[in-house]
């Protein structure tokens, strides 16, 4: 096949993964130039990639930009270098070596899709991996597996952004990642954009990687929450109407209740950061919902 695929990892903090997953890469059957955006890791990340993967294209930036901002120079320079497809990859996971091409020619036969996910399994490889979750729940794929039927792509909701392939066509129209997110959530945020200007969002079945992310569960979890009180990626949801002065006169509400309400007053700081989040970035807001809904290469 003669295209020209990009891999983009960004790259923090990860050295117990990155062997396997370099390594996959190198064996994959399709022929890739992967981009790693190194996320100002302290170590050794930079010194080990250079000495072991002289191959890789090494983007080394001076703070933690998070994972979309990251991203998003990868991005940037696949666009320059005339790429066809790039395919996000996430440093604690590895492909098989058929997945890529697989999701290429997936695509190449379904181009009504934005992003195409591979199955992603468990580091044991002997069961999904739970981020794979459609909230939908695709019973249709769960029939076709059982019935030895399955179709070469199926149309989902959801899935988390450790493994996308998304054509160049993506980029172009749909851009990358809003850089108000700094991590968690970005991924919804970008799923949000795809679907509101009616790209599809794709899962194949022939294609697997492995997500081995048991040892970041717990840490993620909490900071997930913690990072994501705010609720920005709903905020910035363009597929819904969103009145910020409205949640601003909510929020506030909610905290006037909990001076007075014994039940509401171990929600207040809740809903009074909340208040402030939404009050101190209004515009900000405001101007990345116009930007998304415009077809162009938005921050890249």
């Amino acid at each position: 096949m003669d295209v020209k695929v990009f891999v983009i990892i960004v790259a923090y903090k990860g050295m117990r993964w990155y062997e396997r997953c370099f390594e996959s890469l190198r064996q994959s059957s399709l022929s890739v130039q992967t981009i790693v955006v190194d996320n100002a890791s302290n170590d050794g990340t930079v010194d080990f990639i250079r000495k072991n993967y002289p191959e890789i294209h090494l983007i080394e930036s001076e703070s933690n930009l998070g994972f979309g901002r990251a991203n998003n120079l990868g991005m940037r320079y696949a666009l320059d270098h005339n790429c066809d497809y790039v395919f996000l990859l996430n440093q604690d996971t590895w492909v098989e070596p058929d997945a890529i091409e697989l999701l290429v020619k997936c695509h190449l036969c379904h181009k009504e899709y934005g992003i195409i996910s591979p199955m992603h399994m468990s580091d044991d490889g002997k069961q999904l991996n739970f981020l794979l979750d459609d909230g939908n729940r695709n019973y249709k794929l769960l029939s076709d597996l059982y019935c030895g039927s399955v179709k070469d792509v199926y149309s989902i909701t959801y899935v988390n952004a450790a493994a996308w392939l998304l054509p160049r066509i993506t980029l172009e129209k749909i851009g990358g990642f809003c850089p108000i997110i700094f991590h968690y959530g970005e991924d919804d945020d970008y799923l949000n954009r795809v679907r509101f200007h009616r790209f599809k969002i794709g899962l194949c079945p022939s294609a697997r990687i492995i997500h081995d992310n048991r040892n970041a569960l717990g840490e993620s979890a909490v900071f997930y929450r913690k990072a994501n009180i705010d609720k920005i990626d709903e905020y910035l949801d363009i597929t819904k109407p969103v009145d910020l002065n409205q949640l601003k006169r909510y929020y506030l509400r909610k905290v006037l209740l909990s001076l007075v309400s014994r039940k509401m007053v171990v929600h207040r700081s809740d809903y009074y950061n909340r208040y402030k989040f939404v009050k101190t970035h209004q515009k900000e807001i405001e101007e990345c919902r116009k930007q998304n809904m415009q077809l162009k290469s938005n921050w890249l």
